[in-house]
This record gives C-alpha cells, sequence and structure tokens, in this order.
C-alpha cells in the first residue's frame, strides 16, 4: 500500500513521497525500507534519525531528525491499531457448511453461512448461529448453544448445556463446561460432587488458548459481555466475571468469587473462592486475594496478601534496604558490646 492511502485511511498529514509502497509494520530498530513505524514515547526519539523504515507514525508535535517520511497523527496508539488492521489478514475460515468428515447430530441447527471444519463433532439439539465457525477439531456437547459469528479455533471443546452469546472468540485447545473441581472427603475417600450447571459467555468475549472455564455445581458460571481472557487461565465454577473485564495469563478464579466491570487481573494471580472484587479494580501481577476478601471498587491492590499499591512498594523499598540495616545493625551490635566490656572492666 502507498503512504498516501495510508495517510488518508489514518487521517494524518504525511511529510514524504505520497507513492512509495510499503509492505509491514516493523519496530524502529528492525524496520526496512518497506516498513512503517511507529513512535510513541518521546524516550525513543533518537531511534527514530537510525532507523531505515519507510515511514514512521508520530504524534503532531514530533521535531525529532530522522530520514524517513513521517506520517503526524493525533493518537499514535489509535492510528497504529488501524494499521494493524490494515495489514491483517482475514482469519482461516472453513467453507461455509458441514465438512463431509465432520459428525453433525441430524438435531443440530447450523445457521446461515456458518462453518463445521473437518472432524468436528456436534451433539444432539445443538444451535449455530449465523456466520460463526467451529474450526476443525472442535467438540460441542449436547444442548449448547453458539450465537452469532463466533469463531471457535481448532480443537475447543462446549461442554453440554453451555450457552455463548454473539461474537465470541475463542481459541485453540480450550474447554468450557468441565466439571468443576469438588470434592467430599467420605469413608476416607475423595468424593465427587456432582455439578449440574452451566457456563454463560457473554456477546463479545475473547478467551485464550488452553484456558478452562467450569460449569457450575448449580446456576451459572458467568462471563461477562466483552471480557477478554489471555491463555492458560482457570475460571472455577460458579464464578461470575462482570463486563469489560482483562484476565491475564497464568491467573486462577476460585470458585464462587465475584468480579465487577472493568476489572483488571495481571498475570499470575491467585483470587480465592468466594472473594469479591468491586468495579474498576486492578491487582497487580503475581498476587494473592485470598478465601472471602473483598475488595473494594476502583483499588489497586498488589502483594500476596494484597495490599494497596503504595504499601506494596514501600514495603519492596525497604526490603532492598534489609542488606544494609543488616550491616548495620551488626556494626552496632560490635558497638554495644565493646561499651559494654568497656564498662565490666572499669
Amino acid at each position: 500500500m502507498k503512504l498516501g492511502e495510508i495517510a488518508r485511511r489514518l487521517e494524518g498529514r504525511l511529510d514524504g513521497d505520497e507513492t512509495v509502497a510499503v509492505e509491514w509494520i516493523a519496530s524502529l530498530t528492525e524496520a526496512g525500507p518497506k516498513d512503517v513505524s511507529f513512535i510513541n514515547d518521546s524516550r525513543y526519539t533518537d531511534q527514530v534519525a537510525r532507523t531505515h523504515a519507510a515511514a514512521v507514525i508520530v504524534p503532531r508535535d514530533f521535531n525529532g531528525m530522522t530520514n524517513s517520511a513521517l506520517l503526524f497523527v493525533d493518537d499514535v496508539d489509535d492510528a497504529l491499531e488501524q494499521l494493524l488492521l490494515i495489514f491483517a489478514a482475514p482469519l482461516d475460515k472453513p467453507e461455509s457448511g458441514v465438512h463431509a468428515m465432520a459428525c453433525v447430530d441430524p438435531t443440530a441447527q447450523i445457521g446461515r453461512e456458518a462453518a463445521v471444519g473437518a472432524g468436528s463433532v456436534i451433539g444432539a439439539n445443538v444451535v449455530v448461529g449465523a456466520g460463526s465457525v467451529i474450526c476443525p477439531g472442535c467438540v460441542i456437547g449436547r444442548n449448547v448453544q453458539i450465537g452469532d459469528n463466533c469463531y471457535l479455533w481448532p480443537n475447543v471443546v462446549i461442554n453440554q448445556d453451555c450457552v455463548l452469546g454473539h461474537n465470541v472468540i475463542i481459541y485453540a485447545n480450550s474447554t468450557i463446561g468441565t466439571d468443576g473441581f469438588g470434592y467430599r472427603i467420605t469413608e476416607g475417600e475423595h468424593r465427587k460432587i456432582p455439578h449440574i450447571g452451566i457456563v454463560v459467555i457473554e456477546d463479545d468475549v475473547e478467551i485464550g488458548a488452553n484456558s478452562c472455564v467450569d460449569r457450575a455445581k448449580f446456576g451459572r458460571t458467568v462471563i461477562g459481555r466483552g471480557t477478554k481472557i489471555d491463555n492458560l487461565v482457570q475460571i472455577a465454577h460458579n464464578v461470575r466475571i462482570g463486563q469489560h473485564c482483562i484476565i491475564v495469563a497464568q491467573t486462577g478464579v476460585a470458585g464462587s468469587s465475584e468480579l465487577g466491570n472493568y476489572v483488571i487481573v495481571s498475570g499470575q494471580c491467585g483470587i480465592s473462592d468466594h472473594a469479591k472484587i468491586g468495579n474498576n479494580v486492578q491487582i497487580g501481577p503475581q498476587s494473592c486475594v485470598y478465601s472471602g476478601r473483598e475488595i473494594k471498587p476502583k483499588a489497586k491492590v498488589m502483594g500476596a496478601p494484597y495490599r494497596p499499591f503504595r504499601t506494596y512498594f514501600r514495603e519492596l523499598s525497604l526490603i532492598q534496604k534489609l542488606p544494609e540495616m543488616a550491616r548495620q545493625i551488626k556494626q552496632l551490635r560490635k558497638l554495644i558490646n565493646k561499651n559494654a566490656d568497656t564498662k565490666d572492666h572499669s
């Protein structure tokens, strides 16, 4: 695509040759003469002068030196997102209809322009909405409802009775509706507790690869509209996650916990059972929320156990000073002992 066309699409001002054609997007240090790059942090201004990119997307007030064409925009991050959409390849979509090597129960309903890939298994009374894609190797249990324009990547499993809204994306090898992890000690053995509830995933949710959302013991496990879940996340039975939350990789949310709207949970966090997290809460990485605890709306917490950001980083700064403090304590002990010996001899 030529730089002039990109400038028009991004509604930016181009300082350079609009006839130059570019093929890809790259960082300032990796870009070549057929790439577009960008700068959204003034710390990297010196790299603009050294880049080999054909053009660099810069903020309106940029005044650095460069041999590349400059594309001035109001919001670099927004412009970059639009450019990524321009260059992005479309998702692989099997041909509409049911592949000859798929196994679809005769009672299932496959919507208009939906696609079911080879090796997929669709159970009894399943409903697949219009335009949805079931990639090869997926298994959809009985009575599952899948809305319009969903995209299930290869080997996704949706177990019986679960419900997906519209525009849901679930990445490869994730499982929805596995039994919750519940056992009781009976006569010296771990006896499995039946889980007869379902999972409800609302509209516009994305769930990353190799993640699991467990069905409720009874009732529903709910993932709220617009929530985005990263790879390798475990959501346990009867959890309720609000709208537009972000759950980052390797996080585990234990049974019956509740997250409000716009909650951000960073990577490798552990949220124990029956915790309640208010709207707009931010939880830092590797934090632990203990069983039954409640975090008030808009709080920013971090650590194990969690505490406010300011408290956590103040404690961290003190921990970093411990070696020096230990050295000083040793010196004071020696001084105290020396003075004590002097007094004893006097």
